[in-house]
């Protein structure tokens, strides 16, 4: 499992409870940023992960403004933060930008709170009627290759690793061709973009979440699970049924 912490505690809670036994070694790093003050309120806040609710000092004043999330879960933690307005749009940045086209009359201002780099040019896919300031809160940095060591000694046991994000699936990737190039297990993937890395690994399948959302990742991991499996030591094989496609990584990059 390489999601980042702290939320990688709530991943391994969950396999744990479907009789799992998780194994945990974050991919990457969330490095907090200087605050910046705002220069003026915004007609709506919009956050494109956990990590920009957690890392953004919530205000009062900003409690009533429009939000617009991601993803659920980012929307329900913004609502315990206190903001009281939240949609999710329940998907990637596309379907956020839908989400605020349908909630949010044009023009508008928007504080876009996220990370240095964020994933996708938001301002670009809303068009000039919205205007888009980004806060960028955190920064995302790889974890030194020689963190995931442990992990080496126990490749051979290990049947599945859990991707988050495209950019843990390069890391991880790269990883691997170092650690053990022929390793054959499945890399549970929760996009198309994060399962691309992996093509250059034959032996290994990949199975792209059907939403890009932690419920359809962990969905064939938690209603297929074979009596006696742990998530370090897995059974290779799933039936096609469940909450996620089964494809061979020479085609994990396709719909």
């Amino acid at each position: 499992m390489t999601r980042t912490d702290p939320f990688n505690r709530l991943t391994a809670k969950r396999l744990a409870g479907a009789g799992y036994e998780p194994l945990s070694a974050p991919a990457l790093r969330i490095v907090a940023m200087p605050a910046r003050p705002l220069s003026a309120v915004p007609d709506a806040l919009v956050f494109t992960s956990l990590n920009g609710v957690r890392m953004h000092r919530f205000s009062p004043a900003l409690a009533d403004l429009p939000v617009f999330a991601v993803g659920d879960h980012s929307a329900r933690f913004a609502r315990a933060r206190g903001y009281n307005r939240v949609t999710s749009a329940a998907g990637n940045i596309a379907d956020l930008c839908r989400a605020i086209r349908l909630g949010l009359s044009a023009p508008a201002d928007i504080l876009h709170v996220g990370a240095v780099s964020p994933a996708g040019d938001m301002a670009a896919m809303l068009g000039s009627s919205y205007r888009v300031r980004r806060l960028p809160v955190y920064d995302i940095e790889e974890s030194d290759p020689r963190d995931l060591e442990w992990i080496a000694g126990r490749l051979e046991a290990i049947g599945h690793i859990i991707v988050h994000s495209p950019r843990a699936g390069f890391h991880v990737a790269r990883w691997l061709v170092a650690a053990m190039p022929d390793w054959t297990g499945v890399a549970h993937c929760i996009s198309p973009a994060a399962a691309e890395p992996f093509r250059a690994l034959p032996g290994i399948s990949a199975r792209i979440s059907n939403r890009p959302d932690e419920r359809s990742l962990l969905s064939a991991l938690v209603e297929n699970r074979r009596p006696g499996s742990l998530i370090a030591a897995a059974s290779h094989g799933f039936d096609r049924s469940g909450g996620a496609r089964q494809v061979r990584v020479a085609d994990a990059g396709h719909t």
